[in-house]
């Protein structure tokens, strides 16, 4: 195994996950929050990130690095609802 440093808290920790023990309860209630709010409120580009971590009190950080997982693969949302920067297309939710 190896030190690594909790992605979620900064703490060092000797494992092969990406967050230590302590966070490990945190990580799966943010993961269930996510996939609640995707399947009830989430309406393909209306909302941005900031918006799902208003409603669902993830912070950006956290919540980018969740939306990255494989368990969201396909999930496109973007910072924020410019009309400069979205690519309606892009925008997929499959959950």
């Amino acid at each position: 195994m190896e030190i690594k440093r909790c992605a979620r808290c900064g703490q060092f920790f000797e494992t092969i996950n990406e967050v230590c023990n302590n966070c490990i309860a945190k990580d799966n209630k943010d993961i269930g929050k996510l996939k609640n709010y995707f399947s009830y409120g989430y309406v393909a580009g209306k909302v941005s990130l900031g918006d799902i971590s208003n409603d669902t009190g993830i912070t950006m950080k956290n919540l980018n690095r969740l939306i990255s997982n494989e368990e969201f693969e396909g999930v496109y949302i973007p910072e924020t609802l410019s009309e400069n920067n979205i690519d309606k297309k892009k925008i997929v939710a499959k959950v």
